[in-house]
């Protein structure tokens, strides 16, 4: 069996860490059969892009990464048409190219279905072959600032047709699904987890800290709320004193500037943004994790943090319940800032209530590499079958 998989998120030249989680899911996948990756760069109608090509190989998992040239115009409805027919010709100039190599898969696996969602309905029409589709996006939450219905008529009825079409539609939470269905008519929804590297993220027994160290990793974007976090850690009172808070992810310059103002200069600490294996060692070396989102999935940074047993304190948003529960966390409501701090102030005072082995072993149990690739693999035979 080889599966073909069309990505609309992938790390690139352009954007290295965008749809990161996807490749992997594409790597534990290929760990049990042979996954074949086709990206074409979407940087967009306001950007102009140069033609490269970059094709990674190993036993199992070929990863094929392109981007054509555009030059855009600065007419905006022109460019918009001339990049979307360029993008369309030249994807499917790459799968013609594609099956004469390789021949065709027995089944496509679609990652978001815009754009490559279009392309992969149309090829699996032609080839007379099924596909899935991989929704990761949390646009379907009416909270999103890009939420689904604001997007265009066109966006929308693409959508609707790539997910109707599709043998089944799989997403990371159970709370996204019910919101697809309903929105959409599908024939199967499927969850299968975001994945942990458990071989990188994992608990570090030996973990004595003089401070209660908490940590947040985010993109620091304005959905991830830190500023709402530091407005409850701003709140605790002053004769708790032995606590940090590290942040690693995009500096900002608002963020700092809050929190000098709010006199938390010697309390938070800026780390940037750090290669995956040093988020890990910070999570290892952390007391808890603390997210306070607007709007999210099911965020790796979640699982991952809890792979390294990692209390979390979180918004009661998305899937996030669907990984946090009394045993491992607390969940706050959405943009309670009052509640958030009570949560920091109880986790801190009830910290030995958590068995930091335990939320490791178990969460191991749900997202490691083994797990998952097996959830794709019996999902692949059932459709293909």
């Amino acid at each position: 069996m080889r599966v073909l998989w069309l990505a609309s998120w992938y790390p690139d030249e352009y954007q290295k860490e965008n749809g990161d989680f996807v490749q992997r899911h594409a790597e534990a996948a290929a760990t049990l059969l042979p996954i074949d990756v086709i990206h074409v760069v979407q940087a967009g109608s306001n950007v102009n892009t140069n033609k490269y090509e970059t094709i990674n190989k190993t036993a199992t998992l070929r990863e094929f990464i392109y981007s054509f040239k555009y030059r855009k115009t600065g007419i905006t409805f022109i460019d918009k048409f001339r990049y979307n027919i360029k993008y369309q010709l030249f994807y499917m100039r790459l799968l013609d190219n594609y099956i004469r190599e390789y021949g065709i898969p027995e089944l496509i696996h679609i990652h978001a279905p815009m754009k490559s969602g279009i392309i992969g309905r149309k090829a699996a029409k032609f080839w007379k072959i099924p596909y899935i589709v991989s929704e990761h996006s949390s646009m379907y939450d009416i909270k999103a600032n890009d939420t689904y219905d604001k997007r265009s008529i066109y966006f929308r009825k693409q959508v609707k047709k790539v997910l109707r079409d599709a043998e089944a539609v799989i997403n990371v939470s159970a709370a996204m699904n019910q919101k697809i269905a309903s929105l959409f008519s599908v024939k199967k929804l499927l969850i299968i987890r975001n994945v942990v590297d458990t071989a990188l993220f994992n608990y570090y027994p030996n973990n004595e800290n003089e401070k209660f160290k908490w940590l947040h990793v985010s993109s620091l974007y304005p959905l991830k709320n830190v500023e709402k976090i530091i407005e409850a850690f701003s709140k605790i009172p002053p004769e708790i004193v032995n606590w940090e808070l590290q942040i690693i992810g995009e500096q900002y310059q608002s963020i700092h500037t809050l929190v000098y103002q709010k006199a938390l200069s010697h309390k938070v600490i800026f780390l940037g943004k750090l290669p995956h294996s040093e988020v890990a060692t910070y999570m290892q070396q952390s007391s808890a994790f603390i997210m306070f989102s607007k709007h999210e999935n099911f965020p790796c940074v979640v699982v991952e943090a809890l792979c390294c047993g990692l209390p979390i304190v979180a918004s009661d948003v998305g899937g996030i319940k669907e990984a946090v529960n009394i045993s491992n966390g607390i969940l706050v409501e959405n943009e309670n800032v009052e509640q958030l701090k009570d949560a920091i102030i109880t986790c801190m005072n009830n910290y030995q209530l958590y068995n930091r082995g335990s939320i490791a072993a178990n969460a191991k149990k749900l997202y490691s590499i083994p797990t998952i690739a097996n959830e794709f693999v019996t999902a692949y035979r059932k459709i293909i079958s």
